[in-house]
Formats: structure tokens, C-alpha cells, sequence
């Protein structure tokens, strides 16, 4: 016994323990720093809008989302006109790709099947910063065919997607009705992306300050 403790406190031996006891000390603060790190900033919501969704003709349920006019003033935009003049809007716009496990994605207010898009300053217009991460599910980001090609045409994540971060502009978040995009996404959604039933966002519009309460 006597020898098996003089072994223990021989110096090499308190080295060796000091040096695993720094390594562990570090790793924990590390992984603390990590930890911080990824605690997700918030951010202002300036205004609520609305999308009431059926499904094959149906009414499912209304989503509410919040935007971040303070972050991305630009993309959020306002109410407002296309090139010829015609106003702008998403009613009777499908959800034309429903990627199961991923997005739904809708606002091709041209042809309603993705190939189109358009917006009140005349057509596309550039990326406007990537502050906001796709670090939920219930994020709402533009939809684009690379940089600087935004326009009508948005989706909503069913997942965390941190690999979209610096290529797509975050602009707001689900805030009630989040069951209603899984609704979408379990009852037409497809891992091709081709819904498999017909969703359409039957009403949409903004939701006055004065009203928010109501909505909660």
C-alpha cells in the first residue's frame, strides 16, 4: 500500500494530473464559449402579417408572422405595385414546393409555380445583409436563384437549416400558427418538393399594431 501511494505523489506522476486537470478546465470553458455563442440574438418585430391557408379547399388555420423591419427595412418593404402597376399581394398564391423535412416555400404572385417573381421596386432587387440565421424552424427567408436575385417569392423552414446562412435573407419568423405549417408539411408534403395536395394562401394582409393583442 505504502508503495503504491509513493508511486502516486512521485513528480512525474502530479505532472501528468496537473495537465489532465488544465485540459478538462479548458474543454468545459470551451464548450461553455460555444455554448454561448449560439444562444440566438432577438431581434424586433416591426410588423405582423397574416396568410390563411387551405388546403384542397379547406380552411386549415391562419399563420401570423413577424418581421424585422429594423434588420432588413428593404426586404420587408411596404404595401405597394409591381412594374405594370398591379398591386401586389398573396391571395389565392399557392405553396407551390413543400420539401418534407425542410421548407414550404410559396409567392410566385406570376405564375404560381416557382418560375416567376416580382416586387414593388420593379423586379428583383440585391441580398440585403445575412444578420439573421436560420436557427429554427418557423424562420421566413427569401427565396432566390443566387445573389441579389429577390422578389415575391419566400419559404418557411420545418428545420434548423444553418446551412442557408449567408445565402438566403432572413426577414421574420413564424409567431403563431407554426402547427399550421406542419399541417402543410405533413399532409403535402413530398421529399421532391411537388405538393401532393393543393395548397393555397386563401387571404393574407398586415395586422394593424392596435390589433396585436387580439391576435395573441
Amino acid at each position: 500500500m505504502r508503495r503504491e501511494i509513493s508511486i502516486l505523489v512521485q513528480p512525474r506522476c502530479l505532472l501528468l494530473f496537473i495537465v489532465l486537470a488544465i485540459f478538462v478546465i479548458f474543454a468545459f470553458s470551451g464548450a461553455k464559449r460555444e455554448e454561448e455563442k449560439t444562444v440566438e440574438e432577438e431581434h424586433e418585430i416591426t410588423h405582423r402579417v397574416y396568410l390563411d391557408v387551405d388546403i384542397d379547399g379547406q380552411r386549415v388555420g391562419r399563420i401570423v408572422i413577424g418581421l424585422y423591419g429594423e434588420v432588413v427595412p428593404k426586404t420587408v418593404g411596404k404595401k405597394g405595385k409591381g412594374a405594370k402597376g398591379k398591386a401586389l399581394h398573396y391571395k389565392g398564391i399557392p405553396f407551390h414546393r413543400i420539401v418534407s423535412g425542410f421548407v414550404v416555400q410559396g409567392g410566385d404572385i406570376i405564375h404560381g409555380d416557382g418560375r416567376g417573381s416580382e416586387s414593388i421596386y420593379g423586379g428583383t432587387f440585391p441580398d440585403e445583409n445575412f444578420k439573421i440565421k436560420h436557427s429554427h424552424a418557423g424562420v421566413v427567408s427569401m427565396v432566390n436563384t443566387g445573389p441579389d436575385s429577390n422578389g415575391s417569392q419566400f419559404f418557411i423552414t420545418t428545420v434548423k437549416a444553418s446551412w442557408l446562412d449567408g445565402e438566403h435573407v432572413v426577414f421574420g419568423k413564424v409567431i403563431q400558427g407554426m402547427d399550421i405549417v406542419y399541417m402543410i408539411e405533413g399532409g403535402a408534403g413530398t421529399y421532391s418538393g411537388k405538393p401532393r395536395k393543393k395548397v393555397i394562401i386563401a387571404d393574407s394582409g398586415e395586422i394593424p399594431k392596435s390589433k396585436w393583442d387580439e391576435e395573441n
